[in-house]
């Protein structure tokens, strides 16, 4: 069999702070069947390049570009007034050219970091430049965790096509020519996978496919990630895709398709076998048959080989890791994780998990974990912390929750994990109103919620909420029930909820809401020919908050988080993964007080 490497690239526009999961993951898996893969991550490669005085200058002499050009878009128009104000102010410019630098080694440093103060106004430098990036690119936007353009192109074929070759808003097409296209010989390659799993990345992504279709023919593009997936019922009538930009889709999960993919283009073979693949075959756009997802014990450890964790935004690594797949509840009506897994739960070995994360930890020199599983059950995780704690395992790491009872999710299974290494949890609430708990089919109720935050806050873990307002036929007085239930239990209340994150509710493609509209009472899910590759639908109720009413609660909620929760003054400029470390190098109480000291005034 000859040899033909394999290039895997997880494409702009994500966070900045660490890998993605779905390379390390697929390469160790290729590896170990015995292909040569190497893997690109040229999301936070584009970082590094946007977060120079270089790039910034460019930016600057693109919005000069713009300015003197004698007939102008309305898009030069709108924001010519903003343009004038960049470039007359000189201070401004000099001072975001000559600190973006220092301000990308703070957050890579490991004294800076800690400085909160020095941090924030290397966060703030790093957020300005971002803005300036964006108004060169306008109306596209572009900030430290997506990539926006104007109509959202990336709902329909035409959009894609034509944003995938639009210099002047499309920022990546400069950089993947100028520098990310450098980074690899892809004369030495024979396939390029690319994982799109956010919407931000299917411009940034189909960009880089289609120059690398254009410029080396002999590549087999493949796109991977739950995007595609998603749309895997409207492909029939994308043909322009698969002829510019790819060769072929896999759908959910990534190793054995890869693996039988990689095997038959090495042997000349039909890709007709290939289980889960959407491809080309003699003009017609085929999907082959499924095949069973591949048992935990069948999967490797992730590699994070190859990658520059150095260009992170962080100053130790801090890894993505999964003890399990798919979700062992699986039942919430809003949610689509079936379209990345297409698969019945699975987990790993909890003694095995602690082998893992001992080895990669003493591999790459950390102790800093993010477990991405949907959601760990309780037995899991009691079993996971005493295998840790028995392997004598360094770990530090957050990881996700469902609120199950009380009488499983006691005090001495928070003590156990919190021992184990996990000192944050973030827990889908979504609604404290038990009638909106029910439809959403959480299987918990607001009274199961406060015991287990008491059980976990007792335990010295911090616990972070997720929750949401405008779920079809919630009502005002429902809504105000979650927001007296978090300010209850707030910093200044008894204490139990140290954080929380808020939302507005969306309908998205292949919920059990989507799929049964009636049962949730929307009226009519509204459909626009134009946007066949949407994501999230607008919609009709005659029952339940108008979109009026959900942002006035939405905004009433902003500011109960600001009144309640002090310590919002420090975790609201940190990331997850970054809040994660001052959490280890401070604990609870320090935070608190190092949030009164920020409040104060000089």
């Amino acid at each position: 069999m000859q040899t033909m490497k394999t290039a895997l690239v997880f494409p702009p526009q994500w966070y900045p702070s660490q890998p993605y999961l779905a390379l390390p993951t697929l390469k160790a898996y290729l590896e170990a069947q015995g292909h040569v893969v190497d893997q690109f991550d040229f999301n936070v490669e584009s970082y590094d390049l946007m977060l120079s005085r270089n790039y910034l200058e460019h930016c600057v002499d693109k919005i000069r570009s713009r300015l003197a050009k004698p007939v102008k878009s309305p898009e030069d128009l709108e924001v010519e007034p903003i343009h004038r104000q960049i470039v007359e102010d000189t201070g401004y410019l000099e001072t975001i050219l000559s600190d973006i630098h220092d301000a990308k080694e703070v957050l890579r440093d490991e004294e800076r970091f800690f400085q909160f103060g020095e941090y924030k106004n290397a966060y703030t430098t790093l957020k300005v430049a971002m803005q300036l990036i964006s108004f060169a690119h306008y109306p596209s936007k572009i900030d430290l965790e997506s990539f926006f353009m104007k109509d959202t192109p990336e709902e329909n074929l035409q959009g894609i096509l034509s944003a995938t070759q639009d210099s002047e808003r499309n920022p990546f097409l400069g950089m993947y020519e100028s520098a990310l296209l450098s980074k690899a010989d892809w004369n030495d390659y024979g396939l390029v996978g690319i994982s799109i799993i956010h919407v931000g990345q299917v411009i940034p992504g189909l960009t880089l496919a289609r120059i690398l279709r254009n410029r080396y023919p002999h590549l087999h593009i493949v796109i991977g990630g739950s995007v595609f997936a998603r749309h895997q019922d409207i492909l029939q009538d994308k043909k322009a895709l698969f002829e510019e930009m790819f060769h072929s889709i896999v759908l959910f999960e990534g190793e054995l398709p890869l693996d039988q993919l990689i095997k038959r283009l090495k042997n000349g073979q039909s890709l007709d076998t290939v289980p889960n693949l959407i491809h080309l075959n003699s003009g017609e756009i085929v999907r082959n048959p499924g095949a069973k997802s591949l048992s935990y014990d069948k999967l490797a450890c992730p590699n994070f080989d190859d990658l520059p964790l150095g260009k992170y935004l962080m100053p130790y690594p801090v890894l993505p890791y999964m003890a399990s797949r798919s979700c062992y509840w699986g039942k919430c009506t809003f949610c689509t994780h079936s379209f990345i897994y297409d698969s019945h739960y699975r987990k790993e070995n909890e003694s095995k998990v602690a082998e893992d994360l001992d080895a990669l930890g003493k591999k790459y020199n950390t102790k800093y974990f993010t477990f991405s599983d949907e959601a760990i059950s309780p037995n899991a995780f009691d079993r996971m912390s005493k295998a840790i704690l028995s392997q004598g395992v360094e770990m530090r790491a957050l990881g996700m929750l469902k609120f199950e009872s009380d009488s499983v999710e006691t005090v001495d299974l928070f003590k156990n994990m919190y021992q184990a290494g996990f000192l944050m949890l973030f827990f889908g609430l979504e609604s404290a109103n038990d009638r909106v708990l029910s439809i959403i089919d959480k299987g918990c109720d607001q009274a199961t919620e406060k015991r287990v935050l008491e059980n976990s806050s007792l335990a010295g873990i911090w616990n972070h909420l997720y929750l949401f307002f405008g779920f079809p036929t919630e009502e005002k007085h429902e809504a105000q029930e979650t927001i007296d239930f978090t300010i209850e239990h707030s910093e200044l209340g008894d204490g139990t909820i140290h954080s929380v994150g808020q939302s507005v509710f969306t309908l998205e493609k292949d919920s059990a809401i989507y799929h049964n509209p009636a049962k949730f009472k929307i009226d009519r899910i509204l459909r626009d020919p134009d946007r066949d590759m949407a994501i999230i639908f607008d919609y009709e109720i005659s029952q339940g908050m108008t979109k009026d009413e959900v942002m006035e609660k939405y905004e009433v909620f902003e500011k109960v988080i600001e009144a309640n929760f002090p310590s919002r003054n420090v975790w609201n400029y940190l990331s997850r993964e970054h809040f994660l470390l001052y959490l280890d190098r401070y604990g609870r109480e320090e935070i608190s007080n190092m949030a009164r000291s920020v409040a104060q005034p000089a």
